[in-house]
């Protein structure tokens, strides 16, 4: 049996965390250490712990770097079992594992790590100095270090050229699990949703990069020609007041809806006239692929490489309110008939099964 340590900054399922969680349900029948480096938030990872191999640890602090030092306790005084397989999607607890296993302290077979945004357009300033502290210390350690898109890793070594000399850099576009979105698509969850009538759905933090500041203000114009329309936004964030006084501003109080965090997605993506992912900037938007999983209208800004070259999905340029008002306005207008069968092939493609194939081919694992 293999053991799998999985490290994670929080139990909040973003969309890095929903990649690490889609590898412990993969392992699920071997033994499975998972770290937070935060206090418990939420219930999203119950149903794994209720596995008997998986192990669940949460460190009573609120924060990330407190968490980081209650970890290394932890290490320091356990047995040192060797790891067949440990993953991480954050910088900064690559960094951190990476350092301990230089130090001897983690002992493991592969380290897996995974870029999760792009971090030098992202950050600036003291912040983005730990990150590149944190490249220098632990990244050497990692055995395969997946970036989401070419546009990804070209940053990436753009910025920090020498990485790709002590670490192997690949392209893996991220999984779906398409059996669990299967099971939640069809579980009776409607919470209403009929209420809203015709609607546009968007979904995912609140934050500036997600541009819900350009999807209100887009809805706005589309709102000309489409008067009975809606649009609801499924997600928390510090931007939520900001956004209300926004939709105050434009009169839109009657037709837009910040609905808050939504356990059960699909059934408001299923339902939806259209499905809009607006941000300014990702390493590539999981909930895209979410959409298109449940809906065959959707559209999306440029904000991850790739995204302009998946078949079916309506592009908009990024921070652009006439751009995207002309990509939702082109999606309400299309009779998108072949758009469904296109989006199942292209998601096919991106099961976990076929995810784990490709670290297993670059870490040139066979039959192991």
């Amino acid at each position: 049996m293999k053991k799998i340590l999985i490290v994670l900054p929080n139990d909040a399922l973003g969309g890095a965390e929903q990649i690490l969680k889609m590898l412990a349900e993969y392992h699920k029948k071997d033994r499975i250490d998972i770290f937070f480096f935060k206090r418990k938030m939420t219930n999203q990872w119950e149903n794994t712990g209720n596995n008997e191999n998986v192990t669940l640890k949460y460190f009573n602090v609120g924060s990330e770097y407190l968490g980081s030092i209650c970890f290394l306790f932890e290490i320091l005084f356990k047995s040192r079992e060797k790891y067949t397989f440990v993953y991480t999607s954050h910088v900064f607890i690559t960094g951190i594992i990476g350092l301990l296993i230089r130090l001897k302290l983690i002992s493991k077979d592969y380290f897996v790590a995974r870029e999760s945004t792009l971090i030098f357009q992202r950050f600036k300033g003291f912040k983005l100095f730990l990150y590149k502290l944190m490249y220098k210390t632990g990244y050497a350690s990692v055995d395969l270090l997946i970036c989401q898109t070419v546009q990804m890793k070209m940053e990436l070594l753009k910025a920090l050229p020498w990485l790709e000399n002590s670490t192997k850099i690949e392209v893996i576009p991220n999984p779906i699990d398409l059996e669990l979105i299967l099971l939640k698509s069809t579980a009776n969850a409607n919470d209403g949703i009929e209420k809203y009538g015709d609607y546009i759905v968007s979904a995912g933090r609140l934050i500036p990069e997600k541009g819900y500041d350009i999807l209100i203000h887009a809805f706005y114009k589309v709102k000309q020609d489409y008067k009975s329309l809606k649009l609801v936004v499924l997600g928390e964030g510090k931007e939520k007041t900001s956004l209300i006084n926004q939709i105050n501003e434009l009169g839109l109080e009657e037709d837009v809806f910040l609905i808050g965090f939504v356990e059960n997605v699909y059934p408001y993506f299923r339902s939806a006239k259209l499905c809009a992912v607006s941000s300014r900037i990702e390493g590539f938007p999981n909930v895209l692929l979410q959409m298109m999983s449940q809906n065959k209208n959707v559209v999306s800004t440029k904000c991850a490489g790739g995204i302009d070259e998946i078949p079916g999905v309506c592009i908009a340029e990024t921070d652009d309110v006439e751009s995207l008002k002309e990509a939702i306005l082109k999606s309400l207008n299309s009779q998108n008939c072949k758009v469904g069968s296109e989006f199942d092939i292209f998601l096919k493609e991106r099961s976990i099964d076929n995810f784990i194939v490709k670290i297993e081919y670059f870490l040139n694992i066979h039959n192991q």
